[in-house]
């Protein structure tokens, strides 16, 4: 059973079967929770970016010394 419509206890819609697409609305995150996964996701993202930055500096230096070598 499916409830469309206006606050509990007032008139609303009533659906057996939802209708496609469809999503029950999502619990409110308390504020907290939701700045501890900002402060997650900002760290994960320098992490990333700091391993990316490395990985292209050794991609440079390794194309560098092949091309040296083959001088």
């Amino acid at each position: 059973m499916v409830y469309l419509g206006g606050p509990r206890g007032r008139r609303g819609l009533r659906l057996h079967d939802p209708p496609p697409g469809y999503h029950p609305p999502r619990p409110r995150i308390p504020l907290q929770d939701r700045q501890r996964r900002v402060r997650e996701d900002w760290v994960l993202l320098r992490v990333a970016t700091v391993v990316l930055a490395l990985a292209t500096a050794a991609m440079a230096v390794i194309i560098a010394l092949m091309i040296a070598g083959y001088h």
